[in-house]
């Protein structure tokens, strides 16, 4: 990984402009030799500001955006999720090269949002004069950010590093690790962030914009789930689901809006205008220029499903329709209606009907199953199925994670890749698929300069 001094300042600098450049951020210009001053660290609010330039750097920077370039857009290519409309895209064709610059463009992307977290873990842990409750709040946004970052770079890239420091001498020289390994660090940093967080949103004026215990608990639930925990996996779904503050939306349209009962952690556009990403890529006005949704995935809604009809809307050039994701109703205009969704309460539900069933509680699996399925108006399974199986009880949970979260998160390629059903399943949708498209691959300017991050992925 190419963590030397240029990087180590480019990080600095965007770090710098964060702080300098965002309406209510902090005022300062650190020093090239310094990640942050200490001082901001001294001082509640700046320490808090800073954090915040975290967040912009996410919904801004490319991987957590939700626009071109974010694991949410390049993973629906991936999976069967989108079709593409621009000229060579090596995720949709499966043809991924070492030197591609959107794997690039994520591999650096996610990595400076660790180093930046690790930043402020550094500076709230070495601060001698701010409020304990902020310190403690800040350090478990942190390590939150850090748990979620690396979440999401074992599930795109397989065994990879993990960073837990700003030391270039040790970063630039660091091997990859095992995908258990990389868990390990994740399931420390998510119960740390547990033990250390608000109960609430006292710190963001009470908008779901700043993650708290809750949305560490909704992570580490899923994490769980992706190991095979699923005694543990439940337990946490539940403490979310039985959390007083939030609930299913009832109407599907209100999903996606800012703070809807069913958000847990949305990040808030700052983008001039203040809509997200999401709804400007995804939604067409005619011809697409980049992306739809395919056939086959269109294809996988029940009749009368109702999140078909509010979640997939349509465009035409006058004699050709073509279809895409409408979960995000707003292309341009009404800002501050919509904020970009990262983790909500219909997933928890999921995940405890999944952990369930794996522990064979098939009557639990099917009660939660049926939550999801009753709000999208489908008949539910205890009436037309209640002797169900495990087999067939978990394959209607993967076709309802399919339907329910599709365009959020890389959901449905993260699902395909842990359950071992991608081969089968995109073999016979992708031409030129092979087994070893599962993994992105390393980029290879990082291996040139940090030999120790060999062996590549295989197949590339």
């Amino acid at each position: 990984m190419s963590y030397g001094k240029s990087l180590i300042i480019a990080c600095i600098f965007n770090f710098s402009l964060l702080l300098t450049s965002c309406e209510d951020f902090v005022d300062i210009d650190p020093p090239n030799t310094e990640i942050i001053r200490q001082d901001v660290f001294e001082r509640n609010q700046t320490a808090i500001d800073a954090v915040k330039g975290i967040y912009y750097e996410m919904i801004n920077g490319g991987w957590a955006s939700g626009g071109f370039g974010s694991v949410t857009y390049l993973t629906g290519f991936l999976a069967d999720e989108l079709d593409s409309y621009s000229d060579n895209n090596e995720f949709y064709n499966n043809s991924i090269q070492v030197d591609n610059s959107e794997v690039k463009g994520l591999w650096d992307d996610i990595y400076n949002t660790i180093y930046l977290a690790n930043a402020v873990i550094e500076g709230v842990q070495n601060s001698e004069q701010m409020a304990e409750q902020i310190k403690g709040q800040l350090e478990g946004e942190a390590k939150f950010i850090r748990a979620f970052a690396h979440f999401h770079l074992v599930n795109l890239f397989g065994e990879v590093p993990v960073i837990t420091t700003t030391d270039y001498r040790v970063n630039n020289v660091v091997s990859r690790n095992t995908v258990g390994k990389v868990y390990d660090q994740i399931i420390t940093d998510l119960q740390e962030a547990q033990a250390l967080l608000s109960e609430d949103y006292q710190f963001s004026n009470n908008e779901k914009i700043v993650p708290n215990r809750a949305t560490a608990t909704a992570l580490l639930a899923r994490v769980y789930l992706f190991n095979g925990n699923w005694s543990s996996a439940e337990q946490q779904a539940t403490l979310v689901i039985d959390n007083a503050n939030y609930g299913l939306e009832t109407d599907l349209d209100s999903v996606f809006l800012a703070n809807s009962l069913e958000a847990i952690w949305q990040l808030q556009p700052t983008s001039s205008g203040g809509n997200t990403f999401e709804g400007t890529v995804f939604i067409n006005t005619g011809e697409p220029c980049c992306q739809a949704l395919t056939n086959d995935f269109l294809g996988s809604f029940e009749a009368n499903d109702n999140r078909f009809t509010d979640w997939v809307g349509n465009s035409t050039d006058g004699s050709t329709i073509w279809s895409h994701s409408f979960k995000y109703k707003i292309r341009s205009g009404n800002p501050g209606i919509e904020y970009s969704m990262v983790l909500r309460v219909a997933e928890q539900y999921l995940i405890r009907a999944e952990a369930n069933a794996q522990q064979n509680e098939l009557m639990g699996a099917m009660a939660d199953l049926d939550v999801i399925r009753g709000r999208a108006g489908l008949p539910l399974i205890q009436d037309t199925n209640p002797t169900i199986s495990q087999a067939d009880i978990l394959l209607a949970i993967e076709q309802e994670r399919r339907v329910e979260l599709f365009t959020e998160w890389g959901q449905r390629w993260f699902d395909l890749k842990r359950t071992g059903r991608a081969n089968t399943v995109l073999s016979v949708l992708k031409e030129g698929w092979q087994p070893t498209d599962v993994l992105l691959p390393v980029p290879e300017v990082d291996i040139e300069i940090n030999g120790n991050l060999l062996p590549q992925n295989s197949g590339y």
